[in-house]
């Protein structure tokens, strides 16, 4: 397996388990709507990026997640953000 392909499964791993249950579905693809197909809101948004801060060891308390955040529409663009925010915090550090 690719190591970006690990990456997605990471990512996908974790956003599966922020998933409320009335949503849960077989699987989870990238064109997935995160609030629309998955449920899952601002507040899940935040604690998938609680989850990769433990995951990955690092902090991203130096990172403006404005804009950034408000662009994550569906699974795939958490995936690419989420490369993003650890790139950064790995850079940072």
């Amino acid at each position: 397996m690719e190591p970006d392909e690990k990456f997605d499964e990471q990512i996908l791993s974790l956003i599966a388990e922020a998933v409320p249950k009335k949503y849960k579905k077989a699987g989870i693809t990238k064109d997935m709507r995160l609030l629309a197909d998955l449920g899952i809101d601002s507040l899940g948004i935040a604690a998938l990026v609680f989850r990769l801060e433990e995951m990955y060891g690092i902090s991203v308390d130096d990172i403006d997640f404005g804009a950034g955040l408000g662009q994550m529409r569906t699974v795939g663009d958490a995936i690419a953000m989420s490369r993003k925010f650890i790139l950064r915090a790995k850079t940072a550090n």
